[in-house]
């Protein structure tokens, strides 16, 4: 990605899940078309952060890099994004 992401998060540290649940957090309370880079050093989110991310609707920018352990995605906030909900009892999520 050429331009800056308007929203960085730093997840190096956090183990799985809450890569994913951080990153879907944020995502959350962005805008429409807003972007987020995330960085994470767990091995597992390399595959889960961008399979959930993009199963809620949102779009991974680019082609994730890796430097060593940390990965870096970005994505950009979908505009009919389904995201989660604490409150329904049927789902964890919920379409805006």
């Amino acid at each position: 990605m050429t331009t800056r992401p308007d929203f960085t998060l730093d997840l190096c540290g956090e183990s799985c899940p809450y890569p994913v649940i951080h990153t879907l957090e944020a995502l959350e309370g962005l805008e429409p078309g807003q972007t987020l880079e995330v960085t994470t050093d767990c091995p597992q989110a390399f595959r889960n952060v961008p399979d959930d991310a993009t199963a809620a609707g949102h779009e991974l920018v680019g082609t994730p890099s890796r430097v060593g352990a940390r990965m870096t995605f970005v994505f950009r906030r979908g505009e009919e994004a389904i995201t989660p909900t604490k409150t329904s009892k049927t789902s964890w999520w919920r379409r805006n």
